[in-house]
């Protein structure tokens, strides 16, 4: 075994050393993601997971190491996200440059959770915030007027802290639910909603799931109609939940009519904006937002259609003064500072400065680039949704609003079970290793689901899974 000194664990001119020869192979993975398949799972992997055994005693050298890193997680079990044919959940391909501002974040080790932990890391989140909501088309006239997450689930979490706080009263930060408080969205809704109703203990029992129309927009006399009947039955009525790009399906809700009825009510207007909302304030996706720049609170996550590596979501909010009201706190060992503490503006404490690599792609592309980019998987998606309605056999569930599709294929004979049948139908797609798409059940119906959240999956690259589509119908119908 190997004798270590101290000095060889913070050497940095052996890390370079070591890391050299398997850097062509990591960059590959950007840089030609196509001559890997999409997706990898050695079924060992899970059985070793399993028994995983006691910690190392001792250590191992650092270039057998990258060696095992690179064999193991590349040739094994790796999610190919950069392919332009992977079609399954949001796992964009990172933009350059966003990788490399987490490089130096990361290298650099700066925390805005507090400015004196890091201040021009402080100072440039700030500025990433006024951006992203100046990008959506989002009112921001207090700065900060929102914070960085480590994803969309906290920071729905966040919001729907900030509607209870806002309509319950301030005193049930310090008393803790005393009256019913209920929450209303669609069946589109994402898990975070339902998770966060738990989390802040108003209970899952208070969330209104309200249906869909076949467009997967939330049916507002429905919505109406809820609301009235927990106000009579002594509800309070604390917020409804607006979907800009619902992850299934990527519908939108119709948001200026669910502004109103918020307001009738007196709720909190939150728009769920993970998923699309970068869509907003594009001329040809504004109108099917309108009604966003009315909402309490948004949230968007920059590691979807922004492409940026994953652990960076944003809420925005109207009244910023909600944050520091919302998560102010004190204790003896901490210094305030009157900049800005973004530790007592949100839930998390110290975390890593995530928030780089969407400056630096912010700066980089500026707003045309980032709208190229967006577009163009908006027309990937709607080229994908005309092959399908002009193919016999193939049934388009909705137009594309947003770069998601969804459709299925009929099989030929009747009385087949068409659930089993989609799903049949997908294994065959994506046991190839050619393609990887998901399984949506939209009102309950079973649909195949399209996500072209890449920046160079183009026409032909849908085109050859719509071949496959209909080779694995052809094989399941013989």
């Amino acid at each position: 075994m190997p004798e270590f000194s101290r000095e060889s664990f913070t050497d940095w001119d052996r890390v370079v050393a070591a890391v050299r020869p398997h850097l062509d192979a990591l960059l590959d993975t950007q840089r030609a993601p196509w001559t890997r398949p999409v997706t990898s799972d050695d079924k060992a992997f899970y059985e070793r997971s399993r028994d995983a055994g006691a910690a190392p005693e001792r250590g191992t050298p650092l270039p057998e190491l990258l060696t095992e890193i690179t064999s193991t997680v590349l040739d094994r079990g790796y999610l190919n996200g950069a392919h332009p044919q992977y079609f399954g959940y949001f796992h964009p391909r990172p933009l350059p440059v966003a990788v490399l501002g987490d490089s130096i974040a990361s290298l650099l080790n700066q925390s805005p959770a507090a400015w004196r932990m890091g201040p021009a890391a402080t100072a440039m989140e700030t500025e990433s915030l006024s951006w992203v909501a100046d990008f959506i088309g989002y009112p921001n006239a207090t700065v900060p007027g929102g914070i960085f997450t480590s994803g969309g689930t906290m920071a729905n979490i966040s919001a729907l802290k900030l509607a209870r706080d806002a309509v319950l009263g301030d005193t049930v930060r310090e008393n803790g639910i005393t009256g019913g408080g209920t929450v209303y969205v669609s069946s589109e809704l994402h898990y975070s909603i339902s998770r966060a109703m738990d989390f802040l203990g108003m209970g899952r029992a208070a969330l209104r799931v309200v249906p869909t129309d076949r467009a997967g927009r939330i049916v507002v006399p429905a919505l109406r109609e809820r609301i009235g009947a927990d106000v009579r039955a002594g509800h309070r009525p604390v917020a409804v939940v607006g979907l800009a790009g619902a992850t299934a399906t990527g519908s939108i809700d119709p948001l200026a009519d669910l502004a109103q009825v918020a307001a009738d009510h007196g709720m909190w207007f939150h728009v769920d904006g993970a998923a699309a909302a970068v869509f907003a304030d594009l001329p040809r996706t504004q109108e099917l937002f309108t009604g966003l720049a009315s909402a309490d609170s948004v949230t968007l996550d920059p590691h979807k259609w922004m492409f940026v590596p994953y652990g960076l979501g944003c809420l925005l909010v109207r009244d910023a003064s909600r944050l520091s009201a919302g998560f102010a706190d004190q204790a003896h060992y901490w210094n305030h500072d009157s900049r800005t503490d973004f530790v007592f503006l949100g839930p998390e404490g110290a975390r890593p400065w995530k928030s780089l690599g969407l400056w630096l792609a912010m700066r980089h592309l500026g707003r045309e680039g980032y709208a190229d980019l967006l577009l163009g998987n908006l027309d990937v998606a709607r080229h994908l949704a005309d092959r399908v309605r002009a193919t016999d056999g193939l049934e388009l569930l909705a137009d594309p609003v947003l770069p998601i599709c969804c459709f299925r294929a009929l099989p030929e004979r009747d009385g087949v079970d068409l659930t089993e049948y989609t799903e049949q139908l997908h294994r065959a797609v994506v046991e190839r290793g050619d393609f990887h798409l998901t399984v949506c059940h939209p009102n309950g119906e079973p649909y195949l689901r399209v996500a072209v959240n890449n920046y160079t999956t183009r026409n032909e690259h849908v085109d050859a899974l719509l071949e496959a589509v209909l080779y694995a119908r052809a094989a399941l119908d013989a």
